[in-house]
């Protein structure tokens, strides 16, 4: 760990911002140790650890576009539309450790190192308004929501599913809990173990912050919840999961979007079902390495609905999400998915790209409550979902684990849940269809590729790291 410590050392220096969060130039470095002398120190530290979700330096990285890619490519609904594409070595699980994708290892752990010092500098603080504390209190419950993300997305790439393994004696990846000196040689905690640290986290951010909902692309107390719901699933707490979902649904300022707006929303920014979303503009944006280009016939054209995606897809052509299919010249009907279409007409190279919304928490609620053998919520959330989506009233009883899998193959495609929705529930991904040029067509959940390699170079800085299983080490 010591090579990530040297490089997050140089990335302690939080960034500054002009109008919004978006808008960043780095400031002037500060050191582990140094004070926050007023609350603008704070605010500008949180910046900082908002902007470790993606990079300037390479913008496609973690939320700016890789996390979604790494989600779809994997699975059986997306692929990658020819060799060389981008996310090719995606598809094909073919990462190594010489070539690890370093934004999936690095990021998260810039972020981890910048909030964790924000929170011990941030509790150090004496002698402040009562308005200024207020202040502080929402600043430090986004740095626990944002610090228990890191940790989640870091453990369900690096560690094997609590549901498919022994979570107590699996490895995951180092809790960073406090600040670290970069010289300290970090080791990997268990599975069990990063997860009680994300629950810690999450929950004091619901405790601390208010029921609010940013426009900013800043996480108030309902993305807190939504964020929650999501991590509690994974780990198979399903009474937490059910409840904070029900919470969002129930006394949330979110609604589904209505059948007759479904096809528009996608160029907009903080939709009615938005309730966390990297917001990208002009200046700050993806570029040619963003979701909307690789999606775009215009652009790099780098991924595909599959076949056998659009035959189940398309059975119902009264589901008002078959009005987001477009033909793809070179990959065929209905090939294109048009989740990233730009702003408001605009470039492709210029969309938010939403982290969590209204509908998966849907189907986080009825997921949670069939496991809770709560029948009737679970058939419930999943027809008030359908009928939006068909403008009508299905008879929906008895729904079961598939069904509610189905419906997220549906509803969140191209978000970057497919993959992990499949290693979380224990199914295997199974490729079928001509389009799929891959020679690996059937993963299952205890293959060793399932869980990526940690970069080489953090094992040869750090004699204490130890590598996942058949990566050579």
């Amino acid at each position: 760990m010591k090579k990530i410590f040297l490089i997050l050392a140089l990335a302690v220096g939080f960034t500054a911002c002009s109008e919004d969060w978006l808008e960043v130039e780095p400031s002037s470095s500060m050191s582990p140790d140094a004070a926050f002398t007023n609350i603008d120190d704070a605010e500008n530290a949180l910046l900082g650890v908002y902007n470790a979700l993606w990079t300037r330096d390479n913008n496609a990285t973690y939320y700016g576009a890789d996390m979604f890619t790494f989600g779809d490519v994997k699975g059986d609904d997306v692929r990658a539309a020819r060799p060389g594409a981008r996310v090719a070595t995606q598809y094909n699980y073919t990462e190594s450790p010489e070539a690890s994708t370093w934004g999936f290892w690095n990021r998260p752990f810039v972020g981890l190192l910048n909030v964790t010092t924000l929170i011990e500098r941030a509790g150090q603080m004496e002698d402040i308004s009562q308005a200024d504390q207020d202040k502080l209190d929402q600043i430090i419950g986004q740095a626990y929501a944002l610090r228990a993300l890191f940790h989640f997305d870091l453990v369900r790439i690096y560690g094997r599913m609590p549901n498919n393994g022994n979570p107590a004696t699996d490895l995951g990846v180092p809790v960073i809990d406090r600040v670290v000196h970069p010289t300290e040689n970090v080791t990997r905690n268990t599975v069990e173990e990063v997860y009680t640290q994300i629950f810690n986290d999450i929950e004091l951010a619901i405790e601390m912050l208010p029921a609010n909902n940013p426009a900013d692309g800043t996480i108030g107390g309902w993305a807190a919840k939504a964020l929650g719901a999501r991590m509690y699933l994974y780990y198979q707490d399903y009474d937490r999961a059910l409840e904070l979902a029900e919470d969002v649904i129930n006394n949330g300022p979110y609604t589904l979007y209505s059948y007759e707006e479904y096809a528009n929303v996608w160029s907009q920014d903080n939709t009615s079902e938005s309730i966390f979303e990297i917001m990208f503009n002009a200046q700050q944006n993806s570029d040619r390495e963003g979701l909307g280009y690789l999606w775009d016939i215009t652009g790099y054209n780098d991924l595909s609905l599959t076949e056998s995606f659009l035959e189940f897809f398309t059975e119902d052509t009264e589901d008002v999400r078959l009005q987001i299919l477009a033909d793809d010249p070179e990959q065929g009907e209905n090939a294109l998915l048009m989740k990233f279409p730009g702003k408001n007409g605009g470039s492709p190279r210029i969309n938010n790209h939403r982290v969590i919304r209204l509908a998966e928490v849907y189907l986080i609620a009825a997921e949670a409550a069939l496991m809770n053998n709560n029948q009737e919520v679970a058939d419930n959330m999943i027809k008030e979902l359908y009928d939006e989506r068909t403008n009508r009233d299905n008879d929906i009883t008895d729904v079961d684990l598939d069904r509610i899998l189905e419906e997220r193959r549906r509803e969140l495609v191209g978000e970057g849940h497919r993959f992990f929705d499949l290693m979380r529930t224990g199914n295997p991904v199974i490729r079928t269809g001509d389009d799929q040029w891959t020679s690996l067509n059937e993963i299952t959940p205890d293959n060793f590729r399932v869980i990526q390699p940690i970069p080489q170079t953090e094992i040869d800085a750090n004699p204490e790291m130890e590598q996942n299983p058949n990566y050579g080490n």
